[in-house]
Protein backbone atom coordinates (compact mmCIF):
# COMPACT_ATOMS: atom_id res chain seq x y z
CA UNK A 1 0.00 0.00 0.00
CA UNK A 2 2.94 2.72 0.57
CA UNK A 3 4.56 2.05 -2.63
CA UNK A 4 1.05 2.60 -4.47
CA UNK A 5 0.85 6.24 -2.54
CA UNK A 6 4.26 7.14 -2.64
CA UNK A 7 3.30 5.94 -6.87
CA UNK A 8 0.34 8.23 -6.65
CA UNK A 9 1.83 11.11 -5.22
CA UNK A 10 5.20 11.15 -7.78
CA UNK A 11 2.69 10.82 -10.54
CA UNK A 12 0.32 13.89 -9.34
CA UNK A 13 3.64 15.73 -8.71
CA UNK A 14 4.55 15.40 -12.47
CA UNK A 15 0.91 15.75 -13.37
CA UNK A 16 1.49 19.63 -11.99
CA UNK A 17 -1.32 18.81 -8.79
CA UNK A 18 1.03 20.61 -6.30
CA UNK A 19 0.01 23.96 -5.75
CA UNK A 20 2.65 26.80 -5.79
CA UNK A 21 3.46 28.48 -2.32
CA UNK A 22 2.00 31.50 -1.61
CA UNK A 23 1.67 34.00 1.32
CA UNK A 24 -1.45 35.18 3.01
CA UNK A 25 -2.34 38.08 4.86
CA UNK A 26 -5.82 38.87 6.23
CA UNK A 27 -7.07 41.97 7.77
CA UNK A 28 -10.43 41.45 9.83
CA UNK A 29 -12.11 43.68 12.15
CA UNK A 30 -15.89 43.54 13.65
CA UNK A 31 -18.05 45.17 16.58
CA UNK A 32 -20.74 43.87 17.83
CA UNK A 33 -20.92 40.74 15.62
CA UNK A 34 -20.50 42.67 12.35
CA UNK A 35 -17.73 43.08 10.01
CA UNK A 36 -16.53 46.58 9.60
CA UNK A 37 -13.35 45.29 8.06
CA UNK A 38 -12.73 41.81 5.88
CA UNK A 39 -9.81 41.71 3.54
CA UNK A 40 -7.33 39.30 1.91
CA UNK A 41 -4.15 39.26 0.12
CA UNK A 42 -2.13 36.62 -1.32
CA UNK A 43 1.32 36.71 -2.81
CA UNK A 44 1.87 33.99 -5.35
CA UNK A 45 4.59 34.02 -8.04
CA UNK A 46 5.38 37.66 -7.78
CA UNK A 47 1.66 38.37 -8.62
CA UNK A 48 -0.14 40.07 -5.62
CA UNK A 49 -3.87 39.51 -5.10
CA UNK A 50 -6.63 41.60 -3.22
CA UNK A 51 -9.68 41.06 -2.20
CA UNK A 52 -12.15 43.17 -0.55
CA UNK A 53 -15.10 40.81 1.30
CA UNK A 54 -16.58 43.27 3.78
CA UNK A 55 -16.30 47.24 4.70
CA UNK A 56 -18.71 49.06 6.65
CA UNK A 57 -18.28 52.39 4.26
CA UNK A 58 -19.01 49.72 1.35
CA UNK A 59 -15.22 50.08 0.43
CA UNK A 60 -11.93 49.06 0.67
CA UNK A 61 -9.19 51.31 0.68
CA UNK A 62 -5.47 50.16 -0.10
CA UNK A 63 -2.01 51.70 -0.08
CA UNK A 64 1.12 49.60 -0.98
CA UNK A 65 4.09 50.64 0.13
CA UNK A 66 7.76 50.22 0.64
CA UNK A 67 9.70 51.03 3.73
CA UNK A 68 13.83 51.65 4.08
CA UNK A 69 14.48 52.08 7.95
CA UNK A 70 18.17 53.35 8.80
CA UNK A 71 20.43 51.09 10.60
CA UNK A 72 20.32 52.03 14.54
CA UNK A 73 23.05 53.08 16.32
CA UNK A 74 23.48 51.52 19.72
CA UNK A 75 22.38 53.92 22.72
CA UNK A 76 20.77 56.64 20.08
CA UNK A 77 16.72 56.35 19.15
CA UNK A 78 15.71 54.84 16.23
CA UNK A 79 15.19 57.06 13.67
CA UNK A 80 12.18 57.03 11.07
CA UNK A 81 11.83 55.39 8.30
CA UNK A 82 11.46 56.13 4.93
CA UNK A 83 8.09 54.75 3.27
CA UNK A 84 7.15 55.28 -0.43
CA UNK A 85 3.70 54.99 -1.77
CA UNK A 86 3.96 52.49 -4.65
CA UNK A 87 0.17 52.15 -5.34
CA UNK A 88 -3.66 53.40 -3.65
CA UNK A 89 -6.80 51.67 -5.04
CA UNK A 90 -10.10 51.46 -3.78
CA UNK A 91 -12.36 48.06 -3.90
CA UNK A 92 -16.09 47.40 -3.56
CA UNK A 93 -16.98 43.87 -1.61
CA UNK A 94 -16.47 41.05 -3.85
CA UNK A 95 -14.03 42.64 -6.02
CA UNK A 96 -10.41 41.99 -6.49
CA UNK A 97 -7.49 43.77 -8.21
CA UNK A 98 -3.79 42.19 -8.92
CA UNK A 99 -0.32 43.91 -8.79
CA UNK A 100 2.63 41.99 -10.56
CA UNK A 101 5.94 43.02 -9.83
CA UNK A 102 6.12 44.32 -6.70
CA UNK A 103 9.33 43.92 -4.42
CA UNK A 104 9.21 40.50 -2.04
CA UNK A 105 9.25 43.15 0.77
CA UNK A 106 6.25 45.52 -0.02
CA UNK A 107 4.06 46.71 2.61
CA UNK A 108 0.46 47.25 2.79
CA UNK A 109 -2.22 49.05 4.33
CA UNK A 110 -6.31 48.84 4.05
CA UNK A 111 -8.87 50.62 5.92
CA UNK A 112 -12.91 50.98 6.05
CA UNK A 113 -12.00 54.70 4.80
CA UNK A 114 -10.41 56.42 2.38
CA UNK A 115 -7.02 58.76 3.19
CA UNK A 116 -5.39 56.05 4.83
CA UNK A 117 -2.85 58.90 6.22
CA UNK A 118 0.50 59.19 7.89
CA UNK A 119 1.09 56.14 9.51
CA UNK A 120 0.07 54.00 6.68
CA UNK A 121 3.23 54.45 3.84
CA UNK A 122 2.54 58.49 3.12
Amino acid sequence: MRIITSLMSCLLALAGCNEKPSVTTIHHSSANGVDTLFSKTTLREGVATFECFASESGQCHYRVYTERCPAATPGENPASCARTPLEDFTLAPGKTHEIHGLPQDFRQCVSKEAGIGPSCGA
